[in-house]
């Protein structure tokens, strides 16, 4: 894993996504506890469980947006005793029957002593909750924002990346390209209320789930980006 800033680290990843490579970010926080938070879990390895163990306890596995659901299993057998938090749409994908609590408008934060959050109401397509980590000044994020920088892949990974997915959006520092369809967000007052609470934070770089960290100019990047949706 990679440090960050103090009690906060990140595994670098990526999985196939239609033939192009996309880049996924796990985030891990050092509770004021000594517990770990782990955001948007990647793939298990014995090498990154011995990582996790030697950091500390796994005390909660998070998946914030419905997409991020493909390792948590995994997660859960390896860290029994952790509690599992997830988004809305991530139950009935993994057929959950019991043992989670639901991130949603009525979530009570039980980590409030480390972590700020913000519920993103009225997108189902997502239900994601964003977070602050507020020792580090990060901001943490899973499909609201994404950094697909970098030079094209080469051979039919870079043909599907010019012709698939940066036409619909996934170039550069971006919304998430399904927010920029306004029927996406069903209830735009709310959502426009969340995007002001993120705002209102104080934060020096965004860490995003797809591609690089942003730590320039970050709350002036979060600002341009969601302009659009506060009018």
């Amino acid at each position: 894993m990679i440090k960050i800033a103090e009690d906060i680290w990140a595994h670098e990843d990526a999985m196939s996504l239609m033939g192009s490579r996309l880049r996924l970010r796990m985030t891990v926080v050092r509770l004021a506890d000594g517990g770990l938070w782990i955001h948007s879990p990647t793939a298990l390895s014995p090498e990154l469980i011995a990582e996790i163990n030697e950091t500390g306890p796994v005390k909660f596995i998070v998946g914030a947006s419905n997409g991020h659901n493909l390792w948590l299993k995994d997660w859960v057998n390896a860290f029994p005793d952790a509690a599992l938090h997830v988004s809305g749409g991530i139950p009935k994908k993994l057929q959950l029957t019991g043992g989670y609590r639901l991130l949603d408008e009525s979530f009570d934060n039980i980590w409030a002593q480390d972590l700020t959050h913000a519920y993103m109401p009225g997108v189902p397509f997502f239900n994601e909750t964003v977070f602050l980590h507020k020792k580090s000044k990060s901001l943490i994020v899973t499909d609201l924002i994404q950094n697909h920088s970098g030079p094209r892949p080469p051979g039919m990974a870079g043909l599907i990346s010019r012709y698939v997915f940066e036409p619909i959006g996934f170039k550069g520092i971006c919304i998430g390209p399904p927010l920029k369809m306004g029927f996406m967000i069903k209830d735009k007052p709310g959502f426009a209320l969340a995007i002001r609470q993120i705002q209102s934070w104080d934060f020096d770089r965004i860490i995003v789930t797809h591609g690089d960290i942003i730590d320039t100019d970050a709350k002036q990047v979060f600002t341009s980006l969601c302009e659009r949706f506060l009018k």
